[in-house]
């Protein structure tokens, strides 16, 4: 085993200068982007920002002689400091090819798809490099899911964090990808010899090691309780409810109840509502260290050996780990600090290996208002239903333009009268603009709520010039004739006229 300060940092880049590593500071964790930013060092004051901005970049941590963690990304930010008597300094911030997602918005609809295919055709359309699926669980189809002019960025990790995937990066020299799986556990373990716990009064220590470790408890909800609704089963609650396991320092009476869980069937209530409360109870218990071993890596578990409590060396799992470096005799005469050597230190929160764990759920888009859409539907259709009297839409922000049966899921409408085999139905037509309310606000929730007229769709009668008329008007099904009944309400000679074009016959009141 190395001594634990036998260290050393490099910096390897697409620049046509080489550049050393003075310090480095790196925050990475499960289920979140990673982000390095290192300060360099070159005996080249000319940095061409062209071969570096947005290109590769890596970094590599050598203990003992040997590379022990590899960091590579794109650059995303780069400076150029003061020029000292040989040397410049320079700062570069390096990121997952997936933090460019941060600088994309969409609105978009996804129609009949689960949330990993969702992701994966992101991945694809979008270039946010390598991403592996490691599935273990069925992911229920999502009918409507609508990217409601979200950062790409937010969009993937409300995603995510609804369906209960967790993501790690896996570096190497030359790349970097994602790893999406739906079980902590199958990120794996680390393969080698177990993390000592060394408390260091003072000195170097012999070898890496954990160096402190706060052990905590938090009190969190206990029990997730969920209902919604859905007009295909409008009597029953799907009702969920999930209670927490290891509760034994705490009361099991903490319930959180939430309306509405956004799921229409309970295979798909079930696992929502597991992945909330694991959500909710995220750090429950949770435990500190300091250490220098650079092995320690976000998502794999490891055991851990040396401390006084044997109950504590059991299998551990980082969930956030903030690195740090200093490598001061990169900057020999030009700084007093040069002697001082290199340093590594992380500071890393870790979980049991045995608990199951979850991202913090992310905020869903309110839709506030109305939206205007048009009815669509097949090519030489006028009317498009189903047997809920439900239509398909097209909105204006939907840049596929398919504007047919494909452009929406179907979309219930409101009647002005509903009942048990009796009111009134009139099925919005093919071409017509409708008015569009989102229940709850909810983007993936559309329902008619009314129509409007247009600069082509216009009124029976002109206006303001019959405005005293008040008519119902229909048209003919693939044909150019009306039934119509007219209310007129003209001063001193009001009528009510029922007329169809058919044999032109009409029935006249007043």
């Amino acid at each position: 085993m190395p001594s634990s300060q036998d260290v050393r940092f490099t910096f390897s880049s697409t620049a046509d200068i080489a550049f050393e590593v003075v310090s480095f500071e790196l925050s990475e964790g499960i289920s979140e982007l990673f982000c390095l930013n290192v300060e360099l060092i070159s005996e080249s004051a000319n940095a061409d920002f062209a071969t570096l901005l947005d290109k590769p970049a890596t970094l590599t941590l050598f203990q003992g002689g040997q590379p022990v963690r590899y960091v590579h990304g794109l650059i995303s930010q780069f400076e150029q400091g003061k020029t000292g008597f040989r040397r410049t300094w320079y700062r570069a911030r390096i990121e997952p090819e997936l933090a460019r997602a941060n600088l994309q918005s969409d609105w978009r609809i996804f129609q009949q798809r689960s949330v990993p295919q969702i992701l994966q055709q992101l991945f694809k359309d979008r270039h946010w490099g390598a991403c592996t699926q490691r599935l273990t669980e069925p992911h229920q189809t999502r009918e409507f899911c609508v990217q409601a002019g979200e950062l790409d960025l937010a969009f993937y990790q409300r995603l995510a964090a609804e369906e209960g995937l967790l993501s790690i990066y896996q570096h190497s020299e030359a790349g970097h990808s994602l790893i999406l799986a739906d079980h902590i556990a199958t990120f794996g373990i680390l393969q080698d010899e177990p993390l000592v716990y060394a408390p260091n009064p003072g000195g170097d220590p012999a070898q890496p090691a954990l160096h402190s470790f706060t052990y905590r408890e938090h009190v969190r909800s206990s029990e997730q309780t969920q209902r919604d609704y859905t007009f295909t089963h409008p009597r029953y609650n799907l009702e969920q409810q999930e209670q927490a396991m290891h509760l034994d320092h705490q009361s099991s009476g903490y319930e959180r109840y939430d309306y509405p869980g956004r799921y229409k069937h309970d295979n798909a209530g079930k696992p929502f509502t597991r992945t909330r409360l694991l959500a909710l109870r995220s750090d429950a218990r949770t435990v500190e260290v300091t250490g220098d071993d650079a092995r320690l890596v976000p998502g794999l578990a490891f055991d851990m050996v040396g401390h006084p409590r044997e109950d504590m060396n059991i299998g551990w799992r980082a969930v956030h780990i903030h690195h740090s470096g200093q490598q001061h005799t990169a900057l020999e005469e030009e700084s007093a600090d040069s002697r001082v050597g290199t340093r590594y230190n992380l500071t890393a929160t870790l979980i049991p290996d045995t608990l199951q764990w979850q991202a913090p759920l992310l905020p869903k888009p309110c839709i506030e208002g109305p939206q205007i859409a048009t009815v669509v539907g097949p090519a030489n259709e006028e009317i498009y239903c189903d047997e809920h009297a439900r239509v398909r839409l097209q909105f204006p922000w939907d840049r596929e333009d398919r504007n047919d049966d494909r452009s929406s899921c179907w979309v219930r409408v409101c009647q002005s009268w509903a009942g048990a085999g009796w009111g009134h139905v009139a099925l919005p037509r093919i071409g017509q603009e409708v008015l569009v309310a989102f229940l709850h606000g909810d983007p993936d929730q559309p329902m008619v709520m009314g129509r409007s007229y247009h600069a082509i769709n216009r009124t029976p009668y002109k206006l303001p010039e019959f405005k005293a008329i008040s008519p119902i008007r229909s048209k003919e099904l693939h044909g150019q004739r009306h039934n119509e009944l007219r209310l007129d309400d003209t001063h001193g000679q009001i009528s009510a006229t029922l007329m169809t074009d058919h044999q032109h016959t009409a029935l006249n009141t007043g």
